[in-house]
């Protein structure tokens, strides 16, 4: 089920606090004080929705696990750009395991993952996820069409949204995304 629908108060609570959890089959993200819900917001993901979990470049699914915010950016085609940490282990570990990347590539990442900075993202992997808002020049998120999947992986939220989430979140908020 579900978070509820929390107001925003006032005070904000500070980014080493602050957390997010998405859930895909749920279409949310909420972002957390603590353990308590802050405010959820509605999400899509990537055109590849249905297939689960991402595994390589190009596959359109929005991965799952265990990430933190490793950029923020005004982005050229995307209403502001909140990069994730992807790949993380787990998916580097699934692609050295399938010869999908070399073990260099996967030191990389793993070292980018234990310094906690942006792992690379130019591996057949994958790479460039985040958190962002329409495409630009584009319209606010219509209602109807709040369930439409249509990145390449990344999670899309309404304009309005991201702001209030960019404004809450620093450099390393962790982010937790889930089936």
């Amino acid at each position: 089920m579900p978070a509820e629908r929390a107001t925003v108060s006032a005070s904000l609570p500070p980014a080493e606090q602050t957390r997010i959890v998405i859930w895909k089959s749920h279409y949310t993200l909420t972002v957390y004080k603590g353990e308590a819900p802050f405010k959820t917001y509605r999400a899509v993901f990537g055109r590849g929705y249905n297939d689960g979990d991402k595994r390589i470049m190009g596959d359109r699914r929005t991965p799952e696990g265990e990430f933190y915010i490793c950029t923020m950016n005004h982005s050229k085609r995307f209403y502001k750009f909140m990069g994730l940490s992807y790949p993380g282990l787990k998916h580097a570990s699934f692609g050295l395991q399938n010869n999908i990347i070399s073990s260099q590539e996967y030191m990389t990442i793993k070292k980018a993952i234990d310094e906690r900075q942006q792992p690379p993202w130019e591996t057949k992997l994958g790479g460039a996820v985040g958190i962002h808002g329409r495409m630009l020049p584009g319209p606010a998120m219509e209602p109807q069409s709040s369930r439409l999947n249509w990145t390449d992986g990344c999670i899309a939220l309404d304009n309005a949204d991201v702001d209030e989430i960019y404004s809450m979140i620093a450099i390393g908020t962790p982010v937790t995304i889930l089936p």
